[in-house]
Order: C-alpha cells, then sequence, then structure tokens
C-alpha cells in the first residue's frame, strides 16, 4: 500500500511539474505598453527611443524598440550580429547609403527571422488614395492594441500614437531631439511595417548564429555587391578614396565630409557590436570554436576601441561632420592622413578576425 502511494504521489508530481512546464512554454512576456486617448489622440506610453550616437542601424534599432515594448528580451547587438551587418563593411565612394542594411549586400534577413513576431509590409505613393487609407488603419489597428509601428524612408522611426482619426502620426525617430520625445510626423514614408502577432515556431539560434558568421567571412571576400565595394576591397577602396582628398580642394573636401564621417561612424560602431555579439554566443559552441570567437571578439575590440577610436579621439574627431567645425576651420589634410593611418592598421585587424571566425567554423562543422 505504502509503495502505492508513493507511486501515486511521484507520478501526480511529475504530471504537475510537465504542466508547469508546458504552461511556462507558453506563457508569453508582458507588454510594457499602456494605450491612451485624449480627445482625438491616441498614444502608447512604454516605448523607448533611441539616438543615432547609441545605435547607428535604425532599421534593427527600431526592431529592438518594439520587441522590448512588447516585452521580449532583444537585444540590438543581437540583431546587428546575427543579420552580419556588425561584420560588413562596405562603400560607394562616400555615399552616406553604404552602412544601411538595406544597400548592398543586404543584412536583414537573418534578424528578421530572429524576431519573435511576425511582420506585415506596407508601401504607397501619397497620390494612391486607396492603399495610404488601407495603411493608416492598419496602423491605428496596431497602435489601439499596444502594438508600436515601424517606418521610415532612408532611416526608420517608430510610430507610437495617431491623432486626427489616423491623418497624422505621433513618431520617435532618432533624427528628432534625439529619438526621446515624440512629434508628429508630417512626411510619409517609403514603407511601414506593422508587426501582426507571435510566430508560431523560430528557427534554431545556433542555425542563424552559424549562418551570420558564414556571411562575415562571404562578404570580406567578396569584391563587389549591388554597385557597392564590398569587403576587404571596400577597406582598401574606403583608403584610396581618402588619400585622393589629402590633394583636394577644400570644397571638394567639404563636400564629402558627411558621408566620410558617418561611413566611419557606422564602421566603428559596427565593430565594437561585433566584439560584443561574438563574446555573448561563443559559450554555445565547443571550447575550440568558442576560443577562435573570443579571439576574433578581442581584434575588433581593439580595432573600435584603440585603432579606429582611442580615449582621446572619438569617431567624431577622427571623421569630423562639417557642422562639427568651428567658423573658419577646415578639414585639414593632416586630420585626412591620421584618418587613413588609422584605417590601414585596422585592416590587419580585420582580416586576422575573419580567419578567427573561418578558424570557428571549421571547428563546429566538424561535430555531429
Amino acid at each position: 500500500m505504502r509503495i502505492t502511494i508513493l507511486l501515486l504521489l511521484l507520478l501526480m508530481l511529475f504530471v504537475m511539474g510537465s504542466l508547469s512546464s508546458l504552461a511556462a512554454e507558453k506563457e508569453q512576456p508582458i507588454m510594457k505598453t499602456s494605450v491612451h486617448r485624449e480627445g482625438d489622440r491616441v498614444w502608447l506610453e512604454g516605448v523607448t527611443g533611441w539616438s543615432v550616437g547609441d545605435r547607428e542601424s535604425s532599421v534593427h534599432a527600431a526592431q529592438t524598440t518594439i520587441m522590448q515594448a512588447l516585452g521580449y528580451p532583444t537585444s540590438y547587438d543581437y540583431l546587428l550580429g546575427v543579420s552580419g551587418l556588425a561584420f560588413r563593411m562596405q562603400v560607394n565612394g562616400f555615399c552616406g547609403s553604404s552602412p544601411h542594411p538595406s544597400c548592398g549586400y543586404m543584412c536583414l534577413d537573418n534578424s528578421m527571422q530572429a524576431l519573435p513576431w511576425q511582420m506585415k509590409g506596407y508601401g504607397a505613393k501619397p497620390e494612391d488614395t486607396e492603399k495610404v487609407k488601407e495603411i493608416r488603419q492598419a496602423v491605428m489597428a496596431s497602435i489601439d492594441r499596444g502594438v508600436p509601428v515601424q517606418y521610415g524612408s532612408e532611416e526608420d522611426g517608430v510610430i507610437i500614437g495617431y491623432q486626427k482619426n489616423g491623418d497624422e502620426w505621433v513618431c520617435l525617430h532618432p533624427y528628432r531631439d534625439g529619438g526621446k520625445k515624440p512629434f508628429v510626423e508630417k512626411e510619409w514614408p517609403w514603407g511601414i511595417t506593422v508587426y501582426t502577432g507571435p510566430k508560431d515556431t523560430l528557427p534554431a539560434p545556433r542555425d542563424l548564429q552559424v549562418a551570420s558568421l558564414h556571411q562575415a567571412v562571404t562578404m570580406a571576400t567578396t569584391q563587389k555587391a549591388d554597385g557597392y565595394d564590398l569587403g576587404f576591397a571596400a577597406w582598401e577602396a574606403y583608403i584610396a578614396q581618402l588619400k585622393t582628398l589629402e590633394t583636394a580642394d577644400e570644397k571638394t573636401r567639404t563636400g564629402e565630409m558627411q558621408g566620410n564621417a558617418w561611413i566611419y561612424e557606422c564602421l566603428a560602431q559596427s565593430r565594437g557590436v561585433a566584439a560584443r555579439y561574438l563574446r555573448e554566443i561563443a559559450a554555445q559552441y565547443p571550447p575550440a570554436a568558442a576560443d577562435h570567437l573570443r579571439r576574433a571578439a578581442d581584434l575588433y575590440d581593439e580595432m573600435a576601441t584603440r585603432v579606429l577610436t582611442d580615449k582621446e579621439h572619438s569617431y567624431i574627431a577622427v571623421a569630423p561632420y562639417p557642422w562639427g567645425l568651428k567658423a573658419g576651420e577646415q578639414w585639414q589634410p593632416a586630420q585626412i592622413r591620421q584618418q587613413v593611418e588609422r584605417l590601414e592598421k585596422a585592416l590587419p585587424l580585420e582580416k586576422a578576425a575573419i580567419e578567427e571566425i573561418q578558424q570557428a567554423l571549421a571547428v563546429i562543422e566538424k561535430q555531429p
């Protein structure tokens, strides 16, 4: 009798434990947003914006912001790493589009797969009245259920409210008040992304991570992508372009300052992200592979914090924006030469980091 009772108790504990595990698996994160209404204005509290200096890829920053508002522990560093953008270098002259994840070699697919929610994209010209009406209704419906909406043209922001029956949107954007203060967006965007609900299944994180490492190697060793110089070839092209500016006239130098500063800023920041991403995922792999990933992380960290920038020189100090110059100042050839020297010192670190990633992949792919 005692044995029977004991067995029954053990069975009950097992069943209760299994049910608890199933409940935990199905439990959804608690949304941080709350819907507020005042007159014709509807807006969400619980959504945090971001500044350009903190997160250069506005697409991934918007994804991060929305997922965090919905209660998920999504990190910008992880999305930038798993998308491959943290490892990409590409240029098209000094065009400011060069660092964008949607230009050249695309760096969006893996990060979109990693997101726990499904998305639906919309696009329409302002004169397409019916389509515009459909989009406005989709935005209103999303806000009403507490879900921010991603929107963008050159760069992305988030819609956190609406007014005048959806004819105006309340937004956060990194180029407006440091991304912290809501404003009414006046421009019609190129695209809208509505987050429709949790996915039923997600790819295995390991598969996406290994794909990002392969992507890092592929991008580094590919010379061109949709008209952009890519990888090691982009480093060489960028250095060569800067050298031509050393002997250019002041007007030419000034005209290229903004594009150059943005490319350099994004490069320095992305390599810092690459270091953090590799350290984050390293422990999930065999010790030999993890060692290679950590060595690659150390190389990227050195590049980001001691070569491309350092304690005395931020990326803005190395590659200034035109509005950062004081009255009468110029972007001097000597400054350009110093930037070139930093890039020339960083390129061997880039090549060594890619070699470490290749060796890590060789170990990972030998595992059953």
